[in-house]
């Protein structure tokens, strides 16, 4: 499992999903990005769930 740090969000890459935890405004305008810049790829990513600390982004199947 990698795990970065961007701005106050901590981003771990879990298999096939994307787990971003931190500040919830924060952390889904860091999901907004990966979505976006994953968008046109082989494997554009989806947000799965949003919880008050946590993104969850699932490939989009």
């Amino acid at each position: 499992m990698a795990a970065t740090m961007r701005r106050n969000c901590r981003v771990e890459y879990r298999g096939n999903e994307i787990v971003i935890t931190g500040p919830a405004r924060e952390a889904k305008q860091e999901a907004q990005r990966i979505i976006q810049r994953f968008a046109c790829s082989a494997v554009p990513y989806r947000l799965d769930s949003a919880e008050s600390d946590q993104v969850i982004l699932k490939p989009d199947s």
